[in-house]
């Protein structure tokens, strides 16, 4: 799987024109609840940069507490939808690989919510940790989802969800179907490696491929470019000691401390 195919696929997806209308939800994630409410003392206000903002989700929340807010999306239908969401907001068009446009060292705090990461191949994917970095300042936090290798169901293909209602299983059997599609149409590109895995999962009915790796390696990777892991969390918003078995929870939320030098 080379990175441009990865890029094309699931560009497909994240540029498609409605595509926005799955990202219109206000509410936080518990692990994004938990995280914010406990690094607040970081993000209020100081300079934060938000990633792969989409529709706007995580705006709200960030806005009146930042002095100063960027967002970017590299999805130019996502960033129309921000923009209409949130007028008042600085919301930009921008690749998470290229932040050209911000000076090093611009930012306290750097979120990139939703497993955005994960839509990189592994060298694209160390490059955005480095540009992260490049806009913290020592001692910055960067905050980010990513899919968990550890997960049991990770390897999983899509499943009919059982239901007494016929209308609730009559949709449950379209996206099914919907799923199996693009499962025989994406799944064929998997690609396992040593310490990750490019996998089609349920996210956008199985047609992208993201990025999945285990915690050690997430750490090793931010270890790479600088930073230190702090805290981890899992979909519930409950905290991971270094120990924890992992396999319940599709996702982990990182904070990680760039090196103060």
């Amino acid at each position: 799987m080379t990175r441009a195919r990865q890029d094309e696929i699931n560009r497909a997806t994240y540029h498609a024109p409605g595509v926005w209308r799955r990202y219109t939800s206000r509410v936080l994630l518990p692990s994004e609840a938990m995280c914010l409410l406990k690094y607040q003392a970081s993000i209020a206000g100081r300079d934060v940069l938000d990633i792969g903002v989409g529709a706007g989700r995580t705006t709200h929340y960030l806005v009146p507490l930042a002095r100063r807010y960027e967002a970017i999306d590299y999805s130019p239908v996502m960033v129309a939808a921000a923009k209409a969401a949130i007028p008042a907001a600085s919301v930009r068009e921008a690749d998470f690989r290229d932040l050209g446009m911000f000076a090093a060292e611009s930012f306290d705090f750097v979120l990139a919510s939703d497993n955005v990461i994960d839509v990189f191949s592994h060298e694209d994917r160390m490059r955005a940790i480095g540009e992260a970095a490049r806009v913290l300042r020592p001692g910055g936090l960067f905050v980010f989802s990513a899919h968990n290798l550890r997960y049991r169901r990770a390897f999983s293909g899509p499943r009919i969800e059982w239901s007494s209602n016929p209308a609730s299983l009559a949709a449950s059997c379209a996206k099914f179907a919907l799923g199996w599609w693009n499962h025989l149409r994406v799944g064929r590109m998997r690609t396992v490696a040593k310490e990750y895995a490019l996998l089609n999962d349920p996210g956008h009915f199985y047609a992208c491929l993201h990025y999945y790796c285990a915690r050690p390696t997430v750490a090793a990777q931010l270890g790479e470019r600088g930073f230190r892991l702090i805290d981890t969390f899992d979909r519930d918003g409950r905290a991971l000691a270094d120990s924890a078995d992992d396999s319940h929870t599709p996702n982990v939320l990182y904070v990680a401390e760039l090196s103060r030098g």
